[in-house]
């Protein structure tokens, strides 16, 4: 069957690509309008692997994409853009070494791959002062920041079934994050449409109806951030709070209300709140508060984020937390 689109009584045909090349550059031109505004794609191929792995000769990326419409929790995505034609064997292969460099990698190894993208980043100053003025952030250190959330991209023309269904079983049982991308070029003479699918989207739909758990979250992060986690959780029990892991972030409720959420990195834990900024006074507590409003972030209904890296921190997170569950 062929697909067309329809536009201004127009037809455009689907094109077909005959090399990888073509979707690269596809993508290249177009990630902005895709993924984000403020994001950025590192169009370089780069070898990823840990010392644990020395066997991965193929581990070589087709780029990187840095998103920070949240310059607090920023990520960092290894991308692969393959065709469907390539098949699920070759696909499934190539993001597993991926997927074991992300879970075996030393911190050393993660700073190799950080300051190899630092340099390339600071080849161009109109976006290397772009990045700083746009996070009001230091680059490297956004750059640092984005490692605690590092993924996997896939770019494709078309998700087979059978893919879809490898790359399901994956993230479940290793807990690592694919985003997927699925690209097509409709043409009619010289003029172009492109469309697209973003998993990341249809994940914050279905995300609702499907099962995580507080492990989930909690796997492979330090024991300082589990037991600062595990603080505050305890608080929340012993209040009979509903916690509900959703795929991004942990929910708590007060009833059916959600008043608090919380990401989980490496090295902080992000919660966010449902009482605007100025609602409650933020001096009477010793942790620092952000109006986020105007940010993207996975509960974007709550406009205020607060930032736990210690657990001298949690106390007075405890006692923020019940003000809100007070007003609430």
């Amino acid at each position: 069957m062929e697909n067309i689109i329809l536009k201004n009584n127009e037809k455009f045909s689907k094109q077909k690509y005959q090399k990888e090349e073509e979707l690269t550059d596809l993508f290249s031109k177009n990630y902005r309008n895709i993924i984000s505004e403020k994001s950025l794609f590192i169009k370089i191929e780069k070898q990823v692997k840990s010392k644990k792995f020395r066997n991965f000769k193929h581990s070589i990326s087709d780029g990187f994409l840095l998103v920070w419409d949240n310059p607090t929790t920023p990520s960092l995505y290894i991308t692969e853009i393959e065709l469907e034609k390539h098949g699920i064997n070759h696909i499934l292969s190539q993001l597993g070494n991926f997927i074991s460099f992300i879970q075996s990698a030393s911190g050393g190894e993660l700073d190799v791959v950080g300051e190899f993208l630092y340099s390339e980043i600071k080849k161009n100053k109109q976006i290397f002062e772009q990045l700083q003025k746009d996070t009001e952030k230091e680059v490297y250190e956004l750059l640092n920041n984005s490692m605690e959330d590092l993924q996997i991209l896939l770019v494709i023309d078309r998700i087979s079934p059978e893919l879809s269904i490898g790359l399901s079983h994956i993230e479940k049982a290793i807990n690592v994050k694919i985003r997927k991308i699925e690209v097509s070029l409709f043409t009619k003479n010289k003029e172009k449409v492109v469309l697209f699918s973003d998993s990341e989207i249809s994940d914050k739909e279905r995300s609702t109806l499907e099962e995580y758990t507080l492990e989930y979250h909690l796997e492979n992060k330090p024991e300082k951030i589990s037991s600062i986690f595990n603080a505050f959780l305890k608080h929340l029990k012993e209040r009979k709070i509903k916690v509900s892991p959703m795929k991004h972030y942990i929910g708590f409720f007060k009833g059916n209300n959600m008043i608090f959420s919380c990401v989980v990195r490496k090295n902080s834990l992000v919660y966010y709140s449902k009482a605007k900024i100025n609602e409650i006074k933020s001096k009477n507590f010793n942790i620092s508060f952000r109006d986020v409003r105007k940010i993207g972030h996975y509960t974007n209904h709550l406009p205020t984020e607060i930032v736990i890296t210690e657990i001298e921190q949690v106390k007075d997170l405890i006692k923020y937390f019940e003000e809100v569950f007070k007003k609430y």
